[in-house]
């Protein structure tokens, strides 16, 4: 018990390590309470759960609104898939080692000795909750800097993930709604010897090049070119 105590008293200097001044530290304490816990106290609590539940809310929120805002030119199955990357409970339990969550959850003895600090469904599930405690502690602007400098870096990984993005698509997209029109791909040039061979290519638009770009292989150079494209006729930060 002396451990879960000295837990509770060291919550306010931990969560200014990891840039929360907090306010209510008691909501803080709940969020960081596992049902385990909780019920040695009051059979009926379900410790930090309802917190859990506010924060996927509001973490789902926070990444679908930046991905509409930074790249809304996905269709919305694309900023799905990407959402779904970055909210899962392995990405979410990633985070919560990362600010050393486990150490200041409060666990039941049973819970403490079958590992419950490391696993990943705990680990998640608070990091959930602490999100719900930030945005009713410090509002929603706090809670949004909060998770995006924590997700930033995440996301554009996992935008750039095999699968994930496809400039080509996302060009013939835009193209289409704007011009009616689809673009072809033309092999401008290559250099070197056969294994080692930079292509370059062109992006066409009827007669007209409207970008280029180079790569390692053909596939290479004609995603170079159309993310180029991309940039150069959307004016977007790719």
């Amino acid at each position: 018990m002396k451990n879960k105590i000295l837990q509770r008293t060291n919550v306010k200097s931990w969560l200014k390590s990891i840039g929360i001044d907090a306010v209510d530290l008691q909501i803080y304490i709940q969020g960081l309470t596992h049902r385990s816990y909780a019920r040695l106290i009051n059979i009926k609590s379900r410790g930090n759960e309802q917190l859990e539940f506010l924060g996927d809310s509001i973490l789902s929120f926070i990444i679908t609104s930046y991905l509409y805002k930074e790249y809304g030119y996905f269709t919305e199955g694309k900023m799905a898939k990407i959402r779904a990357f970055l909210i899962n409970k392995k990405m979410l339990s990633e985070m919560a080692r990362e600010i050393k969550i486990g150490r200041e959850i409060l666990l039941s003895e049973n819970e403490e000795l079958c590992g419950g600090r490391e696993k990943t469904s705990i680990l998640a599930d608070c990091f959930e909750a602490l999100i719900g405690a930030v945005y009713i502690d410090k509002g929603i602007n706090f809670a949004l800097k909060w998770v995006l400098k924590s997700y930033k870096k995440r996301i554009e990984k996992i935008v750039k993930k095999p699968g994930i993005m496809d400039y080509k698509t996302y060009l013939q997209e835009a193209i289409q709604a704007d011009y009616s029109k689809l673009t072809k791909y033309r092999i401008v040039k290559s250099k070197g010897p056969d294994h080692d061979k930079l292509f370059y290519s062109a992006v066409m638009l009827g007669d007209k090049i409207v970008g280029e770009g180079e790569g390692r292989s053909k596939k290479e150079s004609e995603q170079d070119a159309a993310k180029n494209t991309l940039r150069k006729l959307y004016n977007l930060k790719l």
